[in-house]
């Protein structure tokens, strides 16, 4: 008996994500710049107060957000303003965003997900977009080279920008679906077991 029951949970989950995949997916693609300009330009004001930069500039175009950085750079030969800027792409790190939601929305049917494990799950998404976009502008606010009075100054990040990008880079984003879908289920499980032990707090 239990085995037909667990066909038909697999069977539910497979058309329901077939059911809202492509409409995430069409979507997304039509309204995604309205999420990843204010978060991108959000990381590279962060990015410039860490590195004492100043954002001169900050605009979407054709699926990127262009920033241009405004630094003082600190040389033998003198004080010299330094301008540099970042493109960043919005595919880079928000590809997996419709399968993350379709997953979400999966799982929410399956077991009866909370609006605020949801909540939870979606900030948690957000913080990850925003860490990304953080750790790739100050992993390019670490790189400097220019010529001054015939001398080629440069520099690179640090090893542990290097590594805060990395880590963003390869497995942050890469895994970002089983994350949020972790976070999903961890604050789900969570709440049910706080609401549960109320009631059963309650009936004594």
């Amino acid at each position: 008996m239990p085995r037909p029951h667990r066909l038909s949970t697999a069977a539910r989950a497979v058309l329901v994500f077939c059911l809202v995949y492509l409409p995430i997916l069409a979507g997304w693609i039509a309204f995604k710049h309205y999420y990843t300009h204010p978060l991108a330009c959000t990381g590279a004001k962060l990015a410039a107060l860490s590195t004492d930069a100043e954002l001169a500039h900050c605009h979407y175009s054709k699926g990127s957000v262009n920033a241009t950085f405004v630094r003082i750079v600190v040389t033998p030969a003198g004080v010299y303003p330094a301008h540099s800027g970042v493109v960043l792409d919005d595919n880079r790190y928000t590809f997996n965003v419709p399968i993350t939601l379709a997953m979400l929305i999966v799982t929410t049917v399956l077991m009866r997900i909370s609006w605020r494990a949801w909540s939870k799950a979606l900030a948690a998404l957000i913080l990850g977009h925003l860490l990304y976009t953080y750790a790739c502008f100050l992993f390019q606010l670490g790189f400097f080279k220019a010529r001054i009075g015939g001398v080629i100054y440069s520099s690179t990040p640090p090893v542990a920008v290097q590594l805060f990008w990395d880590f963003c880079r390869s497995m942050l984003i890469r895994f970002e679906p089983f994350l949020i879908l972790a976070v999903l289920i961890l604050v789900h499980s969570l709440t049910t077991a706080k609401n549960k032990a109320g009631e059963a707090e309650t009936s004594k």
